[in-house]
């Protein structure tokens, strides 16, 4: 009788000991989700602020492409009136 008695009080020690470990475990992995959880709203802010900088970026290249057409035209037009003058003169 005192045998299966300690073996039951040695398996409730071990359960509790194992309860707590896990408790213990389990709050750590709480703390480290939510900073994770923190971590990932921080990135997807910077990835939607990235995002709109981008599509800055690519507005303000189309404009600078727009110019930099007119400005090849200009030349052109330029160069040809140069041409022009040169015959006539």
């Amino acid at each position: 009788m005192d045998d299966s008695l300690n073996r039951l009080e040695e398996k409730v020690l071990q359960a509790v000991r194992t309860i707590q470990e896990l408790r213990t475990e389990n709050e750590r992995l709480r703390l480290q989700r939510e900073g994770l959880e923190k971590e990932h709203a921080a990135l997807q802010e910077r990835a939607t602020r990235l995002s709109g900088e981008l599509d800055q970026a690519r507005a303000v290249a189309a404009t600078v492409d727009g110019y930099e057409e007119k400005r090849r035209i200009l030349e052109e037009k330029v160069g040809g009136l140069l041409e022009k003058l040169d015959q006539i003169g």
